[in-house]
């Protein structure tokens, strides 16, 4: 066995290799070097490596081919593949990859400090496992701290980035890799302190019990909960496992976890967008149909929706074109916006369609207040170019009964607003 660990570099560009052999000379390492996929498996069935540095685009055989031959070879299956790549880190390619056998990505123009850094934990990682070897060897060692050291150095492989943690059966920690340190912060102790004293909250207090429940029980627990790093909350997704000893015994518990503030931030804001109409500004029927479960849930005595349909929108497109149509509903959209109250809501969910949510103490009352404003709105003349639009409403009012669906509630106001519609427009109507 050779003193110093092998890291295998494989690019067909002599740049390539040159740049990284750069960025890898302060490691104490025997570095490899292959311009093709099979001068790779060559050196793979000769050496012991460490890490691989695989191109993924390279003529003839490329990285995602070294890769599925690598994970059908014995010697070289368990090697660890860090793809470089100039293509874009989209879930195909990077679903691909780790189907191929990768463990992570860099992407090109490569950040130093990012290769160094990862390319420095699997160096350890191939230090602990020549010392795992040879404790394994000269037996210096008890069977339990070889099963312990090889079962941390599996969970660091694969959660590179990810916070580790041990919990023994009380919920402690005996273990913690330098990420968790890092997202944990300095607030408190790491390793003796209990996992639930990093978490805010009585929700997320429960939802570590939970944990330990579900692991002392043999299954695994998946969840978020609102951990905290120096005085400040952060959402943190928890993968939890029971972590069992070579009797099965379950001595405790194996946690990966991570910080998701950033990937929850860009899912609200798609989902903001996606609830978004872009024509008015409003939201939208998807946008309603999120927030209407929600009132009626907080207060359905106190509550009332209006469904309203502009009574002469079609003579307008009909006459003057789509054009002239989305001018006359981005100002009555506006014009509605500015009756309203502050505490009520309005949603445009069809062409000319709109529901108001209105809250009150006395809802029947104040819809009808509301209902009145938004005709008379309704009914001011709209300039367009030289000629001056009136166009009117037909509005459906309906309350929750204590039981309401909000679909049964939409439908039901709905229904009202087609009576309003037959009484010739131009009003508002109950439903019963």
């Amino acid at each position: 066995m050779s003193s110093k660990p092998a890291v295998l570099v494989v690019d067909d560009q002599p740049a390539n290799r040159i740049a990284l052999e750069a960025l890898l000379d302060d490691f104490d390492i025997q570095l490899l070097q292959a311009a093709s996929g099979e001068e790779a498996l060559k050196l793979l069935e000769n050496h012991d490596i460490a890490v691989v540095l695989l191109d993924v685009q390279m003529p003839g055989m490329d990285g995602y081919e070294v890769a599925n031959l690598m994970q059908q070879g014995s010697r070289t299956r368990a090697v660890p593949i860090i793809f470089v790549t100039a293509i874009n880190r989209d879930l195909e390619h990077v679903m691909k990859g780790y189907a191929s056998g990768a463990v992570d990505f860099l992407t090109k123009p490569i950040n130093p400090e990012m290769l160094q850094g990862k390319v420095r934990v699997f160096l350890e990682l191939d230090r602990r496992g020549r010392e795992l070897s040879e404790a394994n060897t000269a037996l210096t060692r008890s069977l339990q701290e070889v099963e312990r050291l090889k079962h941390h150095n599996e969970l660091l492989l694969k959660s590179i980035g990810e916070g580790i943690l041990s919990l023994d059966r009380r919920g402690n920690v005996i273990f913690a890799n330098p990420a968790a340190h890092a997202l944990l912060g300095q607030t408190a102790p790491i390793i003796g302190n209990a996992f639930g004293n990093h978490v805010s909250g009585p929700a997320s207090s429960r939802s570590i019990e939970d944990l330990l429940k579900s692991c002392l029980n043999g299954e695994r627990w998946t969840g978020v909960v609102t951990a905290n790093r120096q005085h400040m909350n952060f959402p943190a997704e928890i993968i939890a496992t029971p972590l069992k000893d070579d009797k099965g015994f379950i001595a405790g518990v194996s946690i990966a976890f991570q910080d998701v503030s950033e990937r929850q931030q860009r899912e609200s804001e798609l989902r903001r967008e996606s609830e978004r109409d872009p024509l008015t500004g409003l939201i939208n029927r998807r946008g309603l149909e999120r927030l209407l479960p929600r009132r009626l849930a907080y207060g359905s005595q106190k509550m009332a929706l209006l469904y309203l349909d502009l009574d002469h929108f079609k003579e307008v497109n009909d006459s003057h074109g789509h054009h002239a149509g989305d001018v006359v509903l981005r100002e009555i959209a506006d014009r509605f916006q500015h009756a309203m109250r502050q505490a009520d809501l309005i949603a445009r969910v069809g062409g000319d369609e709109f529901c108001i949510v209105v809250s009150a103490d006395n809802p029947a009352e104040a819809a009808e207040v509301v209902a009145k404003k938004l005709i008379e709105v309704s009914n001011e003349p709209l300039p367009f170019g030289s000629i001056s639009l009136t166009l009117g409403a037909s509005i459906g009012i309906a309350l929750p009964d204590g039981a309401s669906l909000p679909e049964v509630l939409m439908r039901r106001a709905d229904e009202a607003m087609y009576q309003a519609k037959r009484k010739g427009g131009n009003c508002y109507q109950v439903a019963d």
